[in-house]
This record gives C-alpha cells, sequence and structure tokens, in this order.
C-alpha cells in the first residue's frame, strides 16, 4: 500500500516498537504481527531504534539466537536476523533471537 494511502497512525511505528519493547522481550517475528509489518522491514526498524537509543545513553538488549542442536550461542554476532545454520553442528534448526529495552531505560 503506498505512503499515502495508509490511515494516520497515532504514534510512529518507531515509538510504537520502543514502547513494545519496553519492558516485554519479543521476537522479530512477534513484533511483526503486533505492528502488521513485514518482518523483513522490523529488521531495519530495529536497527535503527538500536542505533537511536545508543545516542540517549538507552540500548537495546538482545537475547541472542541458540542452536537447538547443540546449544551453540550466537553471542557474537551483531547482525540482527536470525542465522542461517550453526558454525559448530551445520544445523539449521536455530531460536530467533530475542529483543527488549530494559525497564530502567525506557
Amino acid at each position: 500500500m503506498p505512503l499515502r494511502d495508509r490511515p494516520a497512525q497515532t504514534a510512529t511505528l518507531r515509538r510504537q516498537m520502543l514502547d513494545l519493547l519496553s519492558g516485554a522481550t519479543l521476537t522479530a517475528k512477534e513484533l511483526s504481527n503486533l505492528l502488521a509489518l513485514p518482518e523483513r522491514e522490523v529488521y531495519g526498524h530495529l536497527e535503527h531504534l538500536r542505533r537511536s537509543l545508543q545516542g540517549s545513553g538507552r540500548d537495546l538488549a538482545i537475547i541472542p539466537a541458540l542452536c537447538l542442536k547443540c546449544d551453540f550461542e550466537f553471542s557474537k554476532r551483531q547482525r540482527l536476523k536470525k542465522p542461517g545454520r550453526c558454525p559448530r553442528c551445520r544445523a539449521s534448526h536455530i531460536s530467533d533471537p530475542l529483543f527488549t529495552i530494559p525497564r530502567g531505560q525506557a
């Protein structure tokens, strides 16, 4: 739907995302469903939100993805998207990363 045809929202998408993540822990899929937004767009908004929060002294906390076969934790991964395969066991059964803004920061 073109931007000009979208209904007016009371808060911007990023503000809604900020409100949802304040004190709650959600995946990109859950955010996608709550905001009626394609998941691939959620990652772009999360990246922007992460940079904006850093500038204000707050933080987007990321609980890293986890290989469900060998328990490898993707703790050093900088990308927000779910990895495709585990580097240790090559399995593709991986949990989604979780996102939150700790309560004392929002």
